[in-house]
Formats: structure tokens, C-alpha cells, sequence
């Protein structure tokens, strides 16, 4: 294997991992996750042919997705969405869309690292949905594929920068120089087969360095942004989805909900007194929820309010 060929390799399962770990999350549907597998293929077939889109073009679809991330956002809050989620949903596809088009352009430098971040975002997002098993065993496919990555990027940015240095010295074939260019070219190749080493490695040090602070520092126990998972507000039970099992948790929990004012104690007897936060109607096999229709309906009763 060339090294070209293991930096388009390790560049493309960075970005493949990313979108995995959002879509295991539950940030973005399986459906637009095995379309973006085939864009994936399609563009590594395409790289250096005439199907790749100029930069030019890839500017304007860069631009058009502005707007089309509005008219996401609109159309998740026609179907009932849910409140927390709303944003969510339009933010994957958005990423997605981005990482799509830049695949599909000629790149640059500048064209793979924005894709690197965006990968890099993606898992970001897929944290703050869930912190499931099956997203910390889709993280440590990412990080392999992250740190060989960027460790082969460093390595063809300076590769390059000495092929033009020795393109401007013009050194002649049968010169010593050249034939010790050719050796260590050579041995350029066979070092491809040590970067994952080298990744593994890294990856191995980084751990043994940060597990003492991990075992020190403080850390919170829900997840940044609240799914079905689990999270504060489904503790308190006024969330639009319940886990089973996270019943428990709230008779646990001794946190306020809410407090309630009777302006006329006598006029109500206290028996009669019942409260109710959230009805949820659809069950999905593992958690309660709110169904859509029931989210429009609700949304028409308080339009009419």
C-alpha cells in the first residue's frame, strides 16, 4: 500500500466512524447514514477523476445548505419533534450534508481538515445524545482512526514540501543524491505500515497519562444534551420520553418539581386534588414517549389558548 492510498484509507474511516458514532446515538436516521456510506464509496471512486465537484461548485452547495437548515429545522417542528431534540436533528443533518459535499470536491488541505473537524463535531454531538456502551465502543474505533490520521496528514504535508525542494534542485538521475532520494522514498513506504503501531501507541499513553485525572476529577452524571436515554429532566417526570427503569431513579430523587399556590383551600377538598405533568401514548419497546400526533394536537390547543 502506498501512502497516498493509506491516507485516503485512514481519512475516510475517521470520517465513516463519526457518522457511525452519530447515528448509533440516535442523532441521525439509519436510512441518511446508509446514504452517506454510499457517497463515501462513491467519492473514493471519484478521487482524481472528472466526478469530483470543483470548489467553486462546492462553495455555492455550501452556501445553499443555510437555508436548507432552516427549512429542516421547520419541517421537524411541522411533524412534532420534540422540543429538545428539534435543534438536534437539523444540526446532524446539517454536518452530514457538509461532510457529503466537501467528500465529493476536489480537496485540499484546507478541504481534510474541515472535514477532520466535522468529524470531530459529530462525535462531539453523538456524546451529548448518549454515553451508551455502543457509542464508547464506536469512540474507540474513532480514536485509532483519529490519531493515524492526523499523524499521516503531518506526514504528507511535509512530504510535499520536500518534493518541491527537490524539484527546484533539479538534482540529475544518475547523481549519488538521487539514488539516496530513492532509498529514502523507499523506506517512506514501508514506515505506512508502522502509523497504526504508532496510533495504537498514542492512544495506549494518552490513557495511562489521563486515568489518574479521570479518577480525581468530578463528573456529572447525565449526559450535556437530554435524550431518552436518561438525564435530568426525565428524573424530575416531565420529560417528553421515559426510559423503563428510570421510574425508579425519580422515587429516588428528592429534587422540587413544582410548587402549588390554592387560593381557596376550602373550595377543594384535598382528595380530589390530582396533577398531572406529561401523558405519554406511544411505547417504543424500551421507553414511553409522546407520539407526534399528540405533539400537534397539543400545539393546536395552545395556538387556540
Amino acid at each position: 500500500m502506498t501512502f497516498e492510498t493509506y491516507f485516503k484509507a485512514s481519512s475516510y474511516a475517521m470520517i465513516i466512524c463519526a457518522m457511525l458514532a452519530l447515528m448509533l446515538a440516535g442523532g441521525l436516521h439509519f436510512g441518511l447514514g446508509l446514504t452517506f456510506v454510499a457517497v463515501v464509496v462513491f467519492a473514493w471512486k471519484a478521487e482524481g477523476t472528472r466526478w469530483q465537484l470543483s470548489e467553486r461548485v462546492g462553495l455555492v452547495i455550501v452556501l445553499i445548505s443555510i437555508p436548507l437548515f432552516f427549512l429542516d429545522w421547520q419541517y421537524q417542528r411541522s411533524v412534532g419533534e420534540a422540543r429538545e431534540q428539534l435543534g438536534v436533528t437539523a444540526l446532524a443533518h446539517l454536518i452530514t450534508f457538509l461532510s457529503a459535499v466537501k467528500l465529493l470536491q476536489v480537496k485540499s488541505n484546507r478541504d481534510w481538515v474541515f472535514l477532520y473537524l466535522v468529524s470531530f463535531f459529530e462525535v462531539l454531538l453523538a456524546a451529548g445524545l448518549s454515553l451508551s456502551p455502543i457509542f464508547l465502543a464506536s469512540l474507540s474505533l474513532y480514536l485509532p482512526c483519529a490519531i493515524s490520521t492526523v499523524i499521516a496528514f503531518e506526514i504528507r504535508k511535509a512530504r510535499r514540501s520536500v518534493t518541491l525542494v527537490e524539484t527546484r534542485l533539479l538534482v540529475p538521475p544518475d547523481a549519488g543524491v538521487f539514488r539516496r532520494l530513492t532509498r529514502i522514498a523507499g523506506k517512506r513506504n514501508v514506515a505506512v505500515r508502522r502509523l497504526p503501531l504508532v496510533a495504537c501507541g498514542l492512544i495506549v499513553l494518552i490513557v495511562i497519562l489521563a486515568l489518574p485525572l479521570f479518577l480525581v476529577a468530578p463528573r456529572a452524571g447525565s449526559p450535556g444534551i437530554t435524550r431518552s436515554g436518561g438525564g435530568l429532566s426525565n428524573l424530575i417526570g416531565f420529560s417528553e420520553s421515559v426510559t423503563l427503569g428510570a421510574i425508579g431513579e425519580l422515587k429516588r430523587n428528592d429534587e422540587v418539581v413544582m410548587r402549588v399556590r390554592v387560593d381557596e383551600p376550602g373550595a377543594i377538598s384535598s382528595a380530589d386534588l390530582k396533577w398531572r405533568g406529561v401523558a405519554l401514548d406511544e411505547f417504543t419497546g424500551k421507553s414511553w414517549r409522546k407520539s407526534p400526533e399528540a405533539r400537534r394536537f397539543q400545539q393546536k390547543v395552545s395556538e387556540r389558548g
